[in-house]
C-alpha cells in the first residue's frame, strides 16, 4: 500500500492512522467494522484493507 502511494502520488487516507491505533490496541475487529462504514468497503475488502495496514507497519 506505501509503495502504491508513493509510486502515484496519492496521499494516504487520513483514517489509516485511527485504524492502525486500532490494530495495536488489538481490536481488529472494531478496525475493519470502521473502514468498511468510512470508506463503504465489503466485509472481504475491510479484512484486505486491514491486513495490508498490518503489514505495512
Amino acid at each position: 500500500m506505501k509503495q502504491l502511494t508513493e509510486q502515484f502520488g496519492i496521499g494516504e487516507n487520513p483514517i489509516d492512522e485511527e485504524l492502525r491505533e486500532l490494530i495495536k490496541e488489538g481490536k481488529e475487529v472494531k478496525a475493519v467494522k470502521k473502514a468498511r462504514e468510512t470508506l463503504g468497503l465489503s466485509l472481504i475488502e475491510g479484512k484486505e484493507y486491514i491486513d495490508q495496514l498490518k503489514e505495512a507497519k
